[in-house]
């Protein structure tokens, strides 16, 4: 069960109402995702790229644009280097596609998950320079690259690093230690003026590259960068608040219609046929560009975003595809093996989950760790083999910081790395047993934290919800971390009958009444959920009763989602918990 929270709400909700022409519903919505004034509103509800602040605060920045131009007037040979996930391709096509167009003579390498790991190294600097490179532009990486840079200036070669994660802090004196690049660019650096610290590496090269082409006419090209910006910042699982929603909202205006052909091909493929919003990026795009380095190599995801041949474009979309669906197999037994041997070996008595699942792919464990986290609400650390080690990869909670954690069992790792939500690590096979014991007996969770928290923005009957409203909630678009959908709640609903549905039957269609009218709902995970809730307050009888349509006295509360299903053109209300 899941603890239901609900915010307090002090704003005069008719005077948001009247001045927007919305209802009082919305205006409660949009006080609970944080905006107490009118500008935030006026931002939130109506976003533009010229409401951006000024690139010119993020530090080093100008800098970084003086040594590029004089790169370019003098025809050296520039390398961007970037990273294996959405963020790293898109941020290394923008590069790439930017530079190019201005006449730099530019190529690009972005590491190989299992040969390369995370991030820039020394060897890629050397090998860079036997192939005559001048300068190296890093790009969602590149801030904790410390030797790699050095290495670079030993060998007489110009750096701009370009990255969004912490800035490492000095050992000893605890100030942040900037690796010795020309310029480096990180808007998480102390020094930097600009006040907002939280885009993704695409949304950073972007407003790198529009800066560069200032006062020039290419808007539509610039769009199209925008696009892929747009793609990574939702991908990358970054806020969706302030400036990262206004790089997602104004760049899925071009996705759509995309003139990136690589872009437009994998949507096309992917059939979506209706407007493409963050849902669409965040499930179906980017794991299709995910898949390339997590089974293969991620060049193939940027070569994509690079690619002027519509042909050659289909192809390459088509590659990805089916890598993904791969991975989705992959990751769907790897996930089953982990679930099994959770509740074989009793793992559940324990509040952390360290797992060895030997026949689960590393590039894949994250993911695992994940779907584990999601669905016993423990931190979840999932561990495969790696040549003669175990490699493990982790998600947490809010209130277990896994970095923390792992920083005081170091002695009995390799090397680790990550933050308060997710890590990874490697340890000898000998020191499994041992990590775990640690882990759990440190661990100071308490049963009340082992709960879920699902906040509610508001109590609304099912006879408050209409069309208008469903529509009026899309100014809430794009939604994704930290600026969810709008989730409401209704208490004590009558549940009259229910139709299993789906393949696997995972899917209840309810019938419920409320205030004397009947109403449609469905829950997409019913043995998580209504089935599961149903059988604990009531009785597994209740459930067959409702399945034969004859049950009495079976009353439910609800969170629930409001939306009109495409398909029919009807009011859908999806229930997310039940109790």
């Amino acid at each position: 069960m899941k603890q239901w929270m609900m915010k307090k709400n002090p704003a005069d909700l008719k005077k948001i109402a009247e001045r927007y022409h919305i209802s009082e519903i919305l205006a409660e919505v949009l006080v609970k995702r944080g905006l107490y004034d009118w500008n935030a509103i006026d931002d939130y509800l109506y976003p533009s790229m010229d409401n951006l602040h000024t690139a010119h605060d993020i530090y080093d920045l100008d800098l970084s644009l003086d040594i590029i131009k004089e790169k370019i007037k003098r025809h050296q040979k520039i390398q961007v280097i970037g990273d294996y996930d959405v963020d790293g391709v898109m941020s290394t096509a923008i590069l790439v596609l930017g530079l190019r167009r201005l006449g730099a003579d530019v190529s690009w390498r972005v590491p190989h998950r299992q040969r390369d790991g995370y991030g820039l190294r020394s060897y890629m600097v050397e090998q860079a320079r036997e192939k005559g490179i001048d300068t190296i532009i890093t790009c969602d990486n590149g801030i904790s690259a410390w030797n790699a840079v050095v290495r670079a200036k030993e060998l007489g070669m110009t750096m701009i690093v370009t990255d969004h994660h912490d800035v490492p802090l000095d050992n000893d004196t605890g100030e942040e230690r900037i690796p010795p690049a020309d310029a480096v660019v990180d808007p998480k650096r102390k020094e930097s003026r600009y006040p907002w610290r939280e885009m993704c590496g695409a949304g950073l090269v972007y407003r790198l590259i529009a800066e560069l082409y200032a006062g020039r006419e290419d808007e539509e090209f610039l769009n199209e960068l925008l696009s892929m910006a747009a793609v990574a910042t939702v991908c990358d699982v970054v806020p969706l608040q302030r400036e990262n929603r206004t790089i997602v909202s104004c760049g899925l205006e071009f996705l759509q219609h995309s003139t990136n052909k690589g872009l437009a091909s994998l949507i096309r493929q992917l059939d979506l046929n209706r407007a493409v919003d963050s849902g669409c990026i965040g499930f179906r795009i980017g794991p299709c560009i995910n898949a390339a380095g997590r089974l293969e190599d991620a060049s193939t995801g940027v070569e994509l975003m690079l690619e002027a041949d519509q042909e050659k474009a289909d192809k390459l979309a088509g590659e990805l595809i089916r890598l993904n669906e791969s991975r989705k197999d992959i990751t769907a037994r790897s996930t089953e093996l982990a679930e099994k041997q959770i509740e074989e070996e009793g793992y559940l008595s324990r509040n952390v989950l360290v797992v060895f699942v030997e026949q689960c792919p590393e590039s894949v464990a994250g993911i695992v760790a994940g779907r584990i986290k999601e669905k016993y609400y423990r931190p979840t650390m999932i561990l495969t083999r790696s040549g003669d080690h175990l490699k493990g990869s982790g998600r947490s909670i809010p209130g277990y910081h896994m970095q923390q954690e792992l920083n005081a069992c170091g002695d009995l790792l390799l090397e680790y790395g990550g933050h308060a939500m997710a890590a990874g690590f490697s340890l000898e096979e000998n020191n499994l047993d041992i990590l775990r014991d640690t882990l759990n007996q440190r661990c100071t969770l308490t049963r009340k934290e082992l709960m879920e928290k699902v906040t509610i923005d508001r109590e609304v009957s099912l006879a408050e919800i209409d069309g208008n409203l469903v529509r009026e909630l899309n100014y809430l678009q794009p939604v994704g971390e930290k600026n969810e959908g709008a989730l409401f709640a209704r208490r004590g609903l009558e549940i009259l009958s229910v139709k299993i549905r789906g393949k696997e039957g995972q899917v209840g269609s309810f019938m419920a009444v409320d205030q004397g009218r009947c109403y449609n709902l469905v829950d997409f995970r019913i043995d998580q959920c209504m089935k599961r809730e149903i059988c604990e307050k009531y009785s597994e009888q209740m459930w067959l009763d409702l399945i034969d349509g004859r049950a009495r006295d079976c009353f439910m509360d609800i969170i629930y989602i409001p939306k009109i299903n495409e398909r029919y053109q009807e009011l859908q209300y999806t229930i997310v918990d039940c109790r």
